[in-house]
């Protein structure tokens, strides 16, 4: 129980700071304050609901799940993942992780590979997908370490082509229609997150 509470208020923390900083999010319009505050109760809610359902749960997620909450927000919007965002991912994940020897050879080829991975699906779709996308696995992966990376990324691949199929199939869109890949990926992100104290 003290864990939830402890995940509670980090969460209120974390979900305030991300609506006050809501001008940095990397959209080109105006953030109002509904939206800020919704994203600042998501943040609250995810985090309270990890602390419940995974006792090891450790409150540095918690930052995870506001940084990649605005993310998926902003890449959804505007179909880009902007660079503050793969450093605050970046950063987080050198401050928050223990790293040993053994930490930093996993978690560093994991991230390799998974940028090499998504530098080559960028150019064999010729820019279909987005370079925040290529930085943002790679970060994830950083993170993440092995096999919660991989795993991470097939949750997001999976998800996001499901979407795909859906759009297609159900609503009639045209295949030529973009999608993006960041909201899935930091749905994988949550799934990795939750397997790294496993």
């Amino acid at each position: 129980m003290n864990n939830v509470v402890l995940n509670l208020w980090v969460g209120l923390a974390v979900g305030a700071i991300m609506a006050g900083f809501a001008a940095y999010w990397g959209l080109t319009e105006h953030v109002s304050w509904i939206l800020r505050g919704i994203i600042a109760v998501v943040v609250v809610v995810l985090a309270v609901t990890c602390a419940w359902y995974d006792g090891r749960w450790d409150w540095t997620g918690d930052i995870y799940l506001g940084i990649w909450t605005v993310v998926a927000y902003v890449d959804w919007k505007e179909q880009i993942i902007p660079n503050r965002w793969v450093v605050a991912t970046l950063l987080w994940g050198i401050i928050s992780t223990p790293w040993t020897d053994a930490l930093i050879i996993h978690n560093g080829l994991t991230a390799l590979g998974l940028f090499l991975f998504y530098v080559l699906v960028y150019v064999v779709s010729r820019g279909g997908l987005g370079l925040g996308d290529v930085k943002f696995a790679g970060a994830q992966g950083l993170v993440l370490g092995w096999p919660q990376g991989l795993l991470a990324s097939l949750i997001g691949l999976w998800a996001a082509g499901i979407y795909s199929l859906l759009l297609l199939l159900v609503f009639r869109r045209p295949r030529s229609q973009a999608i993006a890949l960041g909201p899935f990926l930091v749905l994988g992100g949550f799934a990795g997150l939750l397997g790294v104290w496993h």
